[in-house]
């Protein structure tokens, strides 16, 4: 029997020694371990508190980067089956540009998750190594003391026992020390098998990330080609007088359409009901000059009759643009209720927030929305990201109706 077991033995080590396992990775150091870690389907090791915040941050993004998508992907479907027209086509380049950057965000979202997996593994990765090593010499110990007890192995304790009872407790230590080693020889291929294993996970981890590097890449990529498409449009709208008559005769439709629809939400009976005004609330009518301003930024487009910078066109403005950085938050400048919020055609992703008594406040060219249809908003609360105006150039567009009509904003707003 020991003859067996030191040859097992040998085998073992022999087949693990350090000249023939496969060279480590650099991993940071492990914490101390007295056992073998149990793989429970879940990565072991540790996460810094910094790495943690990171990771959920990252899922918060994720799951907002898939709603971002599935409303990007939804509104491009609706502009492919519409009749083509010049508005309609730079809102589909807006789309295509801002969908491509939210999965170009997805997969950088989910490469911080990845970062996060891949540093639980290769921590666990340094413990099952450390354990390894110490296995691996506790083995080497036994069998050098195996080794000088000789070919006959643990019957040596028994050679010198002369009473019936010395006998009986030297097999009980033989047994004993048979079971141990057996024991050390089944906790070394589990850690070895376990090494093996995590091995394989951060093999697959690290190519799953070079993967979601080069989509991000391309992603980001197509973004760009999309808005240098844009740019392309608008140029040559500068010296095509027919496209630009086109484009500007669709813009106006699209503006009639706008006031047409807020005319009637000014004439529902809902629009000046009693409850869509709180109790406490300051009466709008109080605040000129006091309202706060959606967001910080320069006027770019006036409002009432202007003409465009770009191409000279005279037009009818119910609004005005505020220039400010894309991505900027967008936020309600009174207390109200979210009567519409979704694409309009000419004004992007359109917010429309009903605050009574025929009174409301548009925030339009949003690349995303923070609110939906219903949603009570307060004054501050975050309606939506700043976009691209369908001339380009990153803005929001902001109409204030008063006694359901339009007003000059910057008569109601404070002044900078």
């Amino acid at each position: 029997m020991a003859v067996g077991l030191v040859a097992a033995l040998l085998v073992l080590v022999l087949a693990q020694s350090p000249q023939s396992a496969p060279p480590q990775s650099p991993v940071p150091p492990a914490a101390p371990s007295t056992g073998v870690p149990q793989d429970d389907g879940r990565p072991a090791g540790t996460a810094s508190p910094a790495d943690l915040v990171r990771a959920a941050d990252a899922a918060k993004a994720q799951r907002a980067s898939k709603q971002r998508i599935a409303a990007l992907t939804q509104e491009a479907e609706v502009l492919r089956r519409q009749a083509q027209s010049v508005l309609g086509e730079l809102r589909r380049l807006d789309v295509e540009r801002d969908l491509q950057r939210a999965r170009a965000a997805e997969a950088q979202n989910a490469l911080v998750l990845l970062d996060a997996d891949l540093k639980a593994l290769t921590a666990r990765q340094a413990q099952l190594q450390g354990v390894l090593a110490d296995e691996r010499r506790a083995i080497a110990a036994r069998l050098r003391r195996l080794q000088r007890l000789g070919r006959v192995g643990y019957a040596r304790i028994a050679w010198h026992a002369d009473r019936a009872r010395d006998v009986g407790r030297a097999a009980r230590l033989m047994t004993h020390l048979a079971r141990d080693d057996g024991q050390r020889l089944a906790a070394y291929r589990q850690t070895a098998a376990a090494l093996a294993a995590t091995d394989a996970r951060v093999t697959a981890r690290r190519g799953e990330a070079r993967t979601l590097e080069v989509e991000a890449g391309a992603r980001r990529m197509a973004a760009e080609l999309a808005y240098g498409r844009k740019r392309d449009l608008l140029g040559s709208m500068t010296r095509e007088t027919e496209q630009r008559d086109r484009w500007l005769a669709e813009l106006t439709a699209a503006r009639s359409r706008l006031d047409a629809d807020m005319t009637a939400r000014a004439a529902a009976p809902t629009a000046a009901a009693p409850t869509a005004v709180p109790t406490r609330q300051v009466p709008f009518e109080t605040r000129r000059q006091q309202l706060r301003w959606p967001l910080a930024g320069t006027v770019a487009q006036r409002f009432g009759r202007q003409r465009d910078p770009r191409f000279g066109t005279a037009t009818v403005r119910n609004g005005i643009d505020i220039a400010s950085p894309a991505g900027s938050e967008a936020t309600a400048i009174h207390p109200g209720t979210v009567a519409f919020a979704g694409p309009f055609t000419g004004f992007g992703q359109l917010v429309i927030v009903d605050h009574g008594r025929q009174v409301f406040s548009l925030y339009g060219y949003l690349s995303t929305l923070r609110v939906s249809r219903g949603t009570r908003v307060e004054a501050g609360s975050p309606v939506g990201d700043v976009g691209e105006s369908p001339v380009g150039g990153s803005a929001l567009y902001f109409e204030l109706r008063v006694d359901g009509r339009p007003v000059d904003p910057l008569q109601w707003l404070k002044r900078p």
